[in-house]
């Protein structure tokens, strides 16, 4: 340490640049989901997601993910089957970081801390301790509607 830097300085700078640095962490900058955005619209009070649009093809096969930006959330929607779609938060409740979808295992994985969900949004692994929320979403004529009250 130089002469011009007193020890006080020098922690204080110290400190700035751990909580950037933990900010950084956990604004999903240095971690968080892969999975691509959905192209949605609102469609009255709810999101809707038309698999017609190239943008949202990962979601016309069968555990396909997307995320969707709503006004509120991050939602992950999942393509569960032929004829169903399960949406729920994308954002772990542990400490907000964007979530991974895992289709051998049908897990949401935070790859920030580590915590993993069901499809269910129920924790199966922690550091996490709240399931996730739960959306009501249909599949009909080649759309996704999720009900965002």
């Amino acid at each position: 340490m130089s002469s011009t830097c007193s020890r006080r300085a020098f922690l204080e700078g110290l400190g700035i640049a751990g909580g950037a640095l933990a900010l950084y962490a956990c604004t999903g900058t240095s971690g968080g989901s892969s999975l691509p955005s959905a192209n949605a619209t609102m469609c009255g009070a709810n999101l809707c997601i038309d698999l017609a649009d190239a943008g949202n093809s990962a979601l016309t096969t069968v555990d396909g993910a997307l995320l969707v930006d709503a006004p509120n959330d991050t939602i992950m929607v999942i393509r569960s089957s032929a004829t169903s779609v399960v949406a729920l938060s994308g954002i772990c409740t542990h400490a907000g970081c964007s979530m991974d979808f895992v289709p051998a295992s049908h897990l949401l994985d935070c790859p920030c801390h580590g915590s993993k969900f069901g499809e269910d949004g129920h924790v199966i692994q922690g550091p996490a301790r709240r399931s996730l929320r739960v959306y009501t979403a249909s599949l009909a004529n080649n759309v996704i509607t999720i009900t965002l009250a």
